[in-house]
């Protein structure tokens, strides 16, 4: 996705009118210049210092990851699957959607505590191990491609095979 600056600039504008605060105001309260408000809500300024911008979606009560995504600056990350083991007194595995493997230990641990899934005791450590999830068609594929390609060498004389083509030299069984 390309980065919508106009985009961001128009939300940045209309949320400061819905607030009600002026450029003066806001631009008090995050240590800029009025100037460099305004310039930056009428597109006139493309690049941004990252800490006054932070400073500026706190104030009109902007999530920064939401609106940097909405606007093509940030790639949502994609959700994979994760096991997730707690262990304590005893313990448990859990499989689990998220978009890291913090966000998934986060998550699941929280779970567990807030439902008493396991047993928990104060006084030991609560270990948490997080391992990715591979799917087994992705493994399978390439145990079948490996497979492909050591019938092809034990199989196939290229040159007399049906496969073969005289134009380009090269051999086409197995794609």
């Amino acid at each position: 996705m390309k980065f919508d600056y106009l985009k961001l600039a128009n939300i940045i504008k209309t949320r400061r009118s819905e607030v009600g605060i002026s450029t003066r105001k806001l631009a008090e309260k995050i240590g800029v210049s009025h100037a460099e408000i305004s310039r930056f809500e009428n597109g006139l300024k493309p690049s941004f210092y990252f800490i006054p911008f932070v400073k500026m979606c706190n104030e009109l009560g902007l999530d920064v990851n939401f609106l940097l995504e909405t606007v093509g600056l940030l790639e949502e990350e994609q959700e994979k699957k994760y096991e997730v083991k707690i262990k304590n007194v005893n313990e448990d595995y859990f499989e689990i959607m998220a978009k890291n493997p913090r966000e998934a230990a986060i998550i699941v641990t929280k779970f567990v505590i807030e439902n008493g899934i396991i047993e928990l005791d104060s006084s030991q450590e609560i270990v948490v191990d997080v391992v990715e999830i591979f799917d087994e068609e992705e493994e399978n594929s390439d145990e079948i491609e490996e497979e492909i390609d050591e019938e092809f060498s034990s199989e196939c004389p290229c040159e007399s095979c049906i496969y073969y083509c005289p134009y380009c030299g090269e051999c086409t069984y197995g794609e």
